[in-house]
């Protein structure tokens, strides 16, 4: 059976209310922006050859890889080369979805939490039966049948319920290949136990004792971005995260280390697009 791939989506924000699938092929992508969102992503790798950048790792992915992202992480993929299409299936969720999914005995959203690495390397069984849910919920896009509201509902509690139990009985093959360096990790610990202050390059390359210009250049090299504007972004996530619980706009910038109110307008409609009032006013108008 011929496949059906979807039309490359630009777009980093969810359209629909529950969850997103997409099924893709490409042969002229070159890379994504480094980028966040407010719902998770689980993402299966087909074919390719790509690195992915999550929080200061790099990982190169094999055929069957499950790359799992959760709302705080900054992620960026790079594609290599185009000898073999990048194909994938990228999942959007909606976290209150998943979790209206959830008991009290079962989270089905702990695996964006819990995993040690962004990326997991099934058995070849689990792969195939991963991948045997996707195209499940990928085909159930146009069915309108007996059980159509309720079924895409099963498939994803029999997805995470798979996910999750393979973390947790660790049915998984050896560690992804993921380059990190412990510089990296220590500052961007660092970054993220400091967000909610002012952080600057001079503080940092103190707590590390480099230069700050060997530390720029390594920053760099190990994320795919800037020291700067990694810290903006961490900044802004938190920023969201906040007016999404309802918090006030004249104490969500204090609460996110900005010097002032001007510098964080601006940058939240740099990166998002819209006013941080906007922003406030859909979420509590929905």
């Amino acid at each position: 059976m011929k496949k059906r791939y979807h039309a490359y989506q630009t777009r980093q924000e969810m359209h629909a209310k529950e969850y997103e699938i997409f099924y893709y092929s490409d042969i002229t992508l070159d890379k994504v922006s480094l980028h966040h969102h407010d719902f998770y992503e689980c993402f299966f790798f087909i074919s390719g050859n790509v690195s992915y950048y999550i929080e200061g790792k790099t990982y190169t992915l094999k055929p069957g890889d499950i790359v799992l992202v959760n709302t705080t992480e900054l992620h960026q993929l790079v594609v290599k080369d185009h000898s073999v299409p990048y194909e994938r299936i990228v999942l959007w969720i909606d976290k209150n979805f998943l979790n209206s999914l959830s008991t009290d005995k079962t989270d089905l959203a702990s695996c964006f939490y819990t995993k040690k690495d962004n990326v997991i390397r099934l058995s070849l069984d689990l792969q195939q039966n991963i991948r045997s849910i996707l195209h499940k919920i990928i085909s159930i896009e146009d069915y309108h049948g007996i059980g159509s509201d309720i079924l895409y509902k099963a498939y994803f509690i029999e997805l995470f319920v798979q996910i999750n139990m393979a973390l947790e009985q660790y049915n998984i093959k050896p560690d992804a290949d993921v380059k990190k360096s412990n510089l990296i990790m220590e500052i961007i610990e660092y970054i993220n136990s400091h967000i909610d202050e002012e952080i600057t390059i001079d503080s940092l390359s103190e707590h590390v004792y480099l230069s700050k210009y060997h530390l720029l250049r390594e920053f760099k090299k190990h994320s795919g971005t800037t020291i700067h504007k990694y810290i903006i972004q961490k900044k802004l996530i938190l920023a969201k995260e906040l007016i999404l619980k309802g918090i006030p706009i004249t104490e969500v910038y204090k609460q996110c280390g900005f010097g002032d109110y001007s510098n964080f307008f601006r940058a939240f409609k740099k990166e998002y697009g819209v006013t941080p009032k906007y922003f406030y006013s859909n979420y509590n108008s929905e």
